[in-house]
């Protein structure tokens, strides 16, 4: 179940940056900052977020600007991977064929 706290990491950052970032670079970002992408925790994911998610961002090239960072931390921080994300929960809620199940 915790790696979707990673896909959750990665989406957000691929939304803030505008485009797709590395999944692996990512993934090794966090296992170089004491997380473990496959189990990540909250408090693992709050440490990268304070210590490394600027050097993910210069990799990248981008920079945020102050406001834009906020909301890209908030998000990351906000989420709870025992909620199904809205996507999780359309697909649970409709089937192939779009009929509700």
């Amino acid at each position: 179940m915790q790696r979707r706290y990673f896909e959750h990491v990665y989406t957000e950052i691929c939304v803030a940056v505008g485009h797709r970032i590395s999944r692996y670079d990512l993934w090794l970002l966090l296992w170089e900052s004491g997380g473990d992408p496959d189990e990540l925790t909250h408090p693992q994911a709050s440490y990268f977020v304070e210590h490394n998610l600027s050097a993910i961002l210069t990799e990248e090239g981008k920079s945020l600007g102050s406001r834009e960072r906020r909301r890209l931390e908030r998000r990351i921080l906000r989420f709870d991977p025992h909620h199904p994300t809205p996507e999780e929960w359309l697909l649970k809620t409709f089937d192939n064929a779009g009929k509700v199940a």
